[in-house]
């Protein structure tokens, strides 16, 4: 359900959490609230994400579980929070010998983010990439790889990795469209519009992708989809529209409390059009 509703996956999740404490069924609550934070984290509500993962540690005892640690790492590493990412990461028992694709996925993904967060984008791509690996078991729409293919393709636009980007979009291009969840069909959009060769329909390329983001995949990765646009404005002089995009953007980091996404906003420098003195 959290896949193509995520408000209604974080209702059904909330629910089974709390079924699961009134009848202390310990594992099924450490599964539901992954599963919540999850759903949380889609919908751009961080704060309730790392709310409920603090209240499964402490009030719940399951501070101990692997599995919910490496969802604290991932939003620790989101929020650009790389000392307590590393923290949770190091501290890692028996998950990292664990052969299920799942563990592995996971702990991939809270790696990805974090090398992310320390702006390294060739490790970003590597771990996205270790979790895409396992596409072929949990399914290309699974959770985790619909988080793992849109870092890997951004990461491999920065490296300016273009062959890898194609590869990335062969992948999904692999899929039949009902394999794909909303959010991958998004953002393989905004990827191709980030390769498009400069031209007078660029625009109207973004304007779709950023309409996909908007219906279909997260706050946090619209965000990214308008700064993407914005970077492609400020190129080509439009100040104003760059201003407008990146602003937004902003916005977004600010309500997720996503420190790396103010530090892009930040960098978006509008070409300004040079002027003769009189």
């Amino acid at each position: 359900m959290t896949a193509t509703d995520p408000a209604a996956g974080a209702e059904a999740a909330r629910a089974a959490a709390a079924h699961s404490r009134r009848g202390g069924a310990r594992i099924l609550l450490a599964v539901a609230v992954g599963n919540l934070a999850q759903a949380l984290l889609m919908t751009g509500d961080w704060d309730g994400a790392g709310a409920e993962l603090a209240q499964a540690a402490d009030a719940d005892g399951l501070a101990g579980l692997d599995f919910l640690a490496c969802y604290r790492a991932w939003l620790a590493a989101l929020r650009g929070d790389t000392p307590d990412a590393q923290a949770i990461l190091a501290g890692l028992g028996d998950v990292r010998a664990s052969e299920d694709p799942q563990d592995q996925a996971l702990i991939a993904i809270a790696e990805a983010f974090t090398t992310a967060a320390r702006r390294q984008p060739a490790g970003a791509l590597c771990h996205a990439r270790a979790a895409l690996d396992h596409a072929g078991v949990l399914g290309i729409s699974h959770e985790l790889l619909r988080w793992a293919w849109p870092l890997a393709a951004r990461a491999a636009h920065d490296l300016a990795d273009t062959a890898t980007e194609t590869g990335l979009l062969a992948l999904l291009d692999g899929y039949r469209p009902g394999r794909l969840a909303p959010m991958l069909r998004a953002e393989r959009d905004l990827a191709r519009a980030r390769l498009a060769a400069a031209g007078s329909d660029l625009d109207a390329v973004f304007a779709a992708a950023i309409a996909g983001l908007r219906r279909h995949s997260t706050p946090y990765h619209l965000a990214h989809g308008l700064l993407d646009h914005a970077a492609h404005l400020a190129a080509r002089g439009d100040a104003d529209s760059a201003a407008a995009a990146a602003g937004e953007a902003a916005g977004i980091a600010a309500r997720l409390g996503c420190q790396p996404l103010l530090d892009r906003a930040d960098t978006i420098q509008p070409v300004r059009p040079c002027t003769t003195a009189s």
